[in-house]
């Protein structure tokens, strides 16, 4: 079993720089300033658990909590397939949170998520990677792999969870906060061919003002920071809430896919208190 997430046969996949032995000495050197070692030494405490088991001992190891209200909307769906729409506000931590909460009451939960991240093999199975193309402003969705097996997924009467903004939470001078770009549509399209009810998730909080100066300056730079946004999230508590599930007949309210997307971004920020 690999005991770390990424170490330097990674990154010689990534780029020839990092071959040979001068490259693995550049990737050990280049994994220290972005503290993927660190990342890697709480990974291989928990990374022979499976599930939520793993999630659970992730957060834990990482001194992070979370609060949830309205749980018990989650316990009416102990069966049948329905979808969960959350912001963006971390860009990892927040996934670990959604799918440990997610798989308590459903293990069948799956989260799609970018592919990168399947190297997370304990919880692999609640996951569908799809590579995503990657611009300034974000990425977005294009596997159509990723894309037939999450349809299938809920068709089967599973559940399944996105991040529509597909990139992370980044200062918005516009509206003078931080928040997710607009929604995918490839995503919303996905909602609209599912058929299924939809549960908004709201994450609060956001990473540090200087994640999100790095934003301002260059995406990839601000990319570079996310380990380290990890790690500074030591004992944190998180307020996840869970807004009332969207039934069919109101999502068929919306029928451009643009207004869709709209609504339910809007709703998922309504849940704010």
């Amino acid at each position: 079993m690999k005991l770390s997430l990424f170490d330097e046969e990674d990154f010689a996949q990534l780029s020839p720089v990092f071959r040979g032995r001068r490259g693995r000495f550049l990737a050990k050197i280049v994994m220290c300033i972005l503290a993927l070692n660190k990342i890697n030494k709480v990974y291989a405490k928990t990374c022979h658990l499976l599930n939520n088991s793993f999630t659970t001992a992730w957060l834990k190891d990482l001194n992070v909590r979370y609060i949830v209200e309205n749980r018990e909307v989650l316990n009416r769906f102990q069966e049948g397939a329905f979808i969960t729409v959350s912001n963006h506000p971390f860009g990892f931590i927040d996934g670990i949170i959604v799918i440990d909460l997610l798989t308590s009451v459903r293990p069948d939960f799956k989260f799609m998520v970018n592919s990168v991240l399947m190297n997370l093999r304990p919880i692999e199975g609640n996951m569908i990677g799809v590579k995503p193309t990657t611009t300034r402003s974000g990425s977005s969705v294009e596997n159509t792999t990723g894309l037939k097996e999450t349809l299938r997924h809920l068709k089967e009467g599973h559940v399944m969870g996105f991040f529509p903004a597909g990139a992370v939470s980044n200062y918005n001078e516009h509206k003078f906060r931080v928040t997710d770009r607009e929604w995918q549509l490839t995503v919303i399209r996905m909602i609209q061919m599912a058929g299924v009810p939809v549960i908004p998730i709201h994450i609060s909080g956001s990473n540090s003002w200087f994640f999100n100066l790095l934003g301002r300056i260059n995406w990839q730079l601000r990319s570079l920071r996310l380990p380290y946004e990890i790690l500074n999230k030591h004992k944190s508590i998180i307020k996840v809430t869970i807004g009332e599930p969207i039934a069919l007949d109101k999502q068929n309210q919306y029928k451009k896919t643009e207004d869709l997307a709209s609504f339910l971004r809007a709703t998922t920020y309504s849940l704010i208190k």
